[in-house]
């Protein structure tokens, strides 16, 4: 495909993303997500969370939409979105344009690709396990674990424990002596997927929990017959350097405005 392509691509299927971490999120409220198109702009907004630059965002807004920016804005009554920006959608007077209203780019995201295959050497010394309904509320316990003082209760894991072993959205756990060691997502979507929510435990980095388990999601993806694999890092972190060592390649650079 060409950039563009891979561009609009991305776009669709992190918001397909988003709608689902939505549903799943483990927070003591429901998320009541809604996702608004005008023209070609995506409106995402939560109004549970005002607060959240990732529920509530603006995606393909481009020089075309200037005229309706404050109208788009005023969506947001309850607080302010974040911009997803684009390469070919900042122009100067787009830039000029968010500047004026108080916004400033304040994080820059690397989407990556990749065309998934089964001939990936999946071997490995850890053990990684698919996270089943058996095992989702123990997987719920390592993401609370994850993030230090995290509260989770009952009605929580209630809620969301069926998204974490969906046919669409699937979790690995990788243990180390039977210690949580590292997790990670596949979220699949027709032909497409999406690597996400990688996590390493602080005790076991820098011993290639993450590279297996990439090894292991993008093999698993191509026997479902999944051909693309998407991914968004920080730009030169430890992520991007996996990503980059099992073959992703960079589609696009976003930059994330906010007020």
């Amino acid at each position: 495909m060409k950039p563009l392509q891979y561009l609009n691509q991305i776009e669709k299927i992190e918001v397909e993303l988003t709608k689902l971490n939505a549903s799943r999120s483990l927070v003591p409220f429901k998320r009541q997500l809604e996702v608004f198109k005008i023209g070609d702009t995506t409106l995402l907004r939560d109004q549970t969370d005002p607060a959240s630059d990732y529920y509530n965002r603006i995606k393909g807004f481009g020089p075309q939409d200037l005229p309706g920016l404050d109208n788009m804005l005023s969506y947001y009554y309850n607080g302010a979105p974040s911009f997803d920006m684009s390469p070919n959608h900042m122009t100067e007077e787009v830039t000029r344009a968010l500047s004026e209203r108080g916004f400033l780019p304040v994080e820059q995201l690397v989407f990556m690709f990749i065309n998934a295959s089964d001939e990936i050497n999946t071997t490995s010394a850890f053990a990684i396990e698919r996270v089943t309904e058996k095992s989702a509320e123990e997987f719920i316990r390592w993401i609370g674990l994850s993030k230090e003082g995290m509260e989770i209760n009952d009605e929580m894991i209630a809620r969301s424990k069926a998204y974490f072993y969906n046919p669409n959205f699937i979790n690995y756990m990788l243990r180390i002596d039977d210690n949580p060691a590292a997790m990670g997502s596949l979220f699949l979507n027709g032909q497409e997927g999406y690597i996400a929510n990688d996590y390493t435990f602080s005790n076991y980095r820098g011993r290639g929990c993450q590279l297996a388990l990439l090894r292991q999601r993008l093999s698993d993806a191509a026997k479902l017959g999944v051909k693309t694999v998407y991914t968004d890092v920080e730009f030169g972190s430890i992520s991007h350097g996996n990503m980059a060592k099992v073959g992703f390649k960079t589609a696009f650079l976003n930059t994330i405005w906010t007020k």
